[in-house]
């Protein structure tokens, strides 16, 4: 019987240039790697024998990272949407005005050890980014506009009057026009699940403080500052269909 051939079976043996090759791309990661130690220890004889110059013009600029490097979605703002309403007991004819009501605070404490929360959470929130964007674009004869109350006139008007008060933003009012009906919409639903009765009217305002420099970050905490605010007059409470509103229903209840 003919012997089994075992050829095919054994490892050909590395060739010269791959041995090299490897041997250099070792000794570039032991290098980068003591480099790096050397930047990342504190100071000694043998880092001072180094140089922080030496060490700087390796590590910086191409090794240096930052928060805004490791996460694109960094927030550098804190934001608020509070809201208030106008309410009316059709069984007693009673009209009351609520207290405002922090949603952004609401949604924080309620989400504070949900790993995996729902999208509908971060509604208020996106409002406040959008609104407060919308704000900066907008002169400042059209932000005194934005204060007025329209709950007798239809809404379209204010649109009308932004476009007059400035005629090179057009952008931004059309902006500012959309994310006041969501926000109108939203504040309406809001409060018709969180109140007995007919809405008549709502207000929202919106909030914005900048996160402390890294270098006061210890004694400037975020939730000691003030918030800026960007305040609109009354809208008319939007009253939505019943299959929506209990959706929203389950939504502010969970």
């Amino acid at each position: 019987m003919a012997s089994m051939s075992v050829t095919g079976t054994q490892s050909p043996h590395a060739r010269p240039w791959q041995r090299t090759l490897v041997v250099a791309l070792a000794v570039v990661a032991v290098a980068h790697s003591v480099v790096l130690a050397f930047w990342l220890a504190p100071r000694s004889p043998l880092r001072d024998a180094v140089g922080d110059r030496t060490l700087a013009t390796y590590v910086n600029p191409y090794f240096e990272q930052s928060w805004s490097a490791l996460a694109p979605n960094a927030q550098f703002a804190d934001e608020s949407f509070t809201l208030r309403a106008q309410v009316k007991d059709d069984a007693t004819g009673t009209i009351t005005m609520s207290e405002w009501i922090d949603v952004t605070a609401a949604e924080d404490r309620a989400l504070r050890r949900d790993v995996d929360p729902a999208r509908v959470h971060a509604i208020a929130r996106r409002l406040a980014t959008n609104l407060n964007g919308a704000m900066f674009g907008l002169n400042p004869r059209q932000r005194v506009l934005v204060r007025e109350s329209y709950t007798k006139e239809p809404i379209e008007r204010l649109g009308d009057r932004l476009y007059s008060a400035g005629t090179d933003r057009r952008a931004a009012v059309q902006s500012y026009v959309a994310y006041d009906t969501m926000a109108t919409r939203f504040a309406s639903m809001y409060a018709r699940a969180r109140f007995d009765g007919r809405i008549l009217k709502v207000q929202y305002r919106i909030g914005r403080r900048t996160v402390p420099s890294g270098a006061t970050r210890a004694a400037d905490a975020l939730q000691g500052r003030d918030f800026h605010w960007f305040e609109f007059g009354f809208r008319r409470g939007f009253a939505a269909s019943f299959e929506a509103q209990t959706a929203f229903d389950d939504y502010v209840g969970a």
